[in-house]
């Protein structure tokens, strides 16, 4: 059986952004730290926020690779690892990277979404 965030990300990736929200609660933050001249780097908070940081990555990236190779629940918290590879629309250039997200669950539902990545992978192939 998947997690809440699994079931999350399947929303995500089928476009379904309001089934997506169905998994996470209406005072969820979501957080990519990173340097500020990337947009995607920053606090989301509420399905507002959710949104807006869908809406960004969309806008920043063709998403040409995900995957997951780990997932794992500890109590409220669920944890993943995996790779990614995204093509930067402004600038053409490919971003790779391995990942490591942690969620905290609060009644099933994403309340806590911190994802970790190579941000100066990012941060290069963002520059024209």
């Amino acid at each position: 059986m998947s997690n809440p965030v699994q079931k999350f990300f399947s929303h995500v990736f089928k476009g379904d952004i309001q089934g997506a929200l169905q998994f996470v609660h209406e005072n969820a933050v979501f957080e990519a730290q990173g340097p500020s001249d990337v947009p995607i780097y920053g606090r989301y908070n509420g399905h507002e926020g959710v949104i807006k940081f869908l809406s960004i990555l969309s806008g920043l990236f063709d998403t040409e690779d995900f995957k997951c190779f780990e997932w794992s629940d500890s109590e409220n918290y669920v944890f993943g690892y995996g790779y990614m590879q995204h093509r930067v629309k402004k600038t053409g250039k490919l971003f790779k990277s391995e990942w490591a997200l942690v969620c905290k669950i609060e009644n099933n539902l994403l309340i806590s979404y911190k994802i970790f990545e190579d941000t100066a992978a990012l941060q290069s192939a963002y520059k024209d």
